[in-house]
């Protein structure tokens, strides 16, 4: 075999393996799941616990989450993978994966399907207001009900009328905070005692 064919071969066989890691990389950016980029929080840790952060808003108005009713406590469980703790309805405290938004409203009295969400009234997409739900800052584009909420998710679940320009300090609003909870952003220092906190077993 000449010096030159072993070039060929050579040649021939890091095409392939380039070629590879880069249909990888591609193919793997362009299908990448929502939860491929978000692991547990702990990675240490062997039980899943997780935070998102979230606003549901119904004609400009926030929907107040942070009573006792809503509240997961050693006395009262509404969900047995997804709550709220110790009258803060902004941060879903979540200890399985595969949760879908939906199951875990469901947990505290308000029904979310792909079109309506329901609370003291039943509200639907329209021709004017629609139901829609942003994820970091971004409009979800599938159903509604197949959202499926990551490690420090930011989700504003809103019903009114949609507007591009004014939507802004909704998403704004939404808080910060699930980092501080999950112990990723230790510049913000320790998450503060809860009845379920980083240990929470819940």
């Amino acid at each position: 075999m000449t010096m030159q064919t072993n070039k060929i071969i050579l040649a021939f066989i890091l095409g392939l393996i380039v070629g590879g890691l880069l249909t990888h990389t591609v193919l793997g950016t362009s299908h990448a799941d929502h939860h491929d980029n978000h692991p547990i929080a702990d990675p240490n840790d062997d039980k899943y616990h997780v935070h998102a952060d979230f606003h549901i808003v119904v004609h400009n108005t926030l929907v107040n989450l942070d009573e006792d009713m809503f509240q997961t406590t050693s006395a009262q469980e509404l969900h047995p993978d997804a709550h709220l703790h110790d009258n803060n309805g902004d941060v879903k405290h979540i200890h399985a994966e595969g949760v879908t938004f939906a199951s875990f409203l469901d947990s505290l009295g308000i029904t979310l399907t792909d079109s309506c969400l329901t609370l003291d009234n039943e509200y639907c997409s329209g021709e004017i207001e629609e139901v829609l739900l942003f994820v970091n800052d971004e409009i979800f584009t599938q159903p509604i009900s197949t959202y499926i909420p990551v490690d420090s998710d930011r989700i504003l679940l809103r019903y009114g009328y949609y507007d591009p320009e004014t939507i802004q300090p909704y998403l704004d609003a939404v808080p910060n905070d699930a980092c501080y909870y999950s112990g990723t952003c230790p510049e913000r220092g320790v998450a503060p005692a809860e009845s379920c906190g980083l240990t929470c077993e819940l």
